[in-house]
């Protein structure tokens, strides 16, 4: 046995082959929560149009890197959020379960006392 070489044991695979990798279906609408520094944000029921970017798109990049999400509202309104700051995404109208482990603490905001 050499010393750089680890030995290949048998990795067990899930019974009905690897996790599957699709791409978003763009004809479905989201909902997208985002997070920035000062607020964290809802963009309800809108659909993903592209990607835009400064950079050229090359075979090397997408323009994801660096780029912008563009998204569309049911009215036609447009705006591009950083990939970045999405936190999640799911089906516009879904509800799914979640447990909160853990809370960060919320900036003290000036005038407020407590009680």
């Amino acid at each position: 046995m050499s010393i750089f070489k680890t030995p290949k044991t048998e990795s067990p695979e899930s019974p009905d082959g690897p996790i599957p990798i699709t791409p978003i279906d763009l004809s479905k609408r989201y909902d997208i929560y985002c997070s920035f520094v000062t607020e964290d944000r809802l963009y309800e029921d809108v659909r993903i149009a592209g990607i835009r970017t400064f950079a050229r798109e090359t075979k090397f990049s997408s323009g994801l890197i660096g780029g912008y999400i563009e998204i569309e509202a049911r009215d036609g309104t447009r705006v591009m959020i950083p990939h970045i700051h999405i936190r999640i995404l799911c089906e516009h109208g879904s509800q799914p379960a979640y447990k909160v482990l853990r809370s960060r603490m919320q900036p003290k905001v000036e005038g407020d006392h407590d009680a």
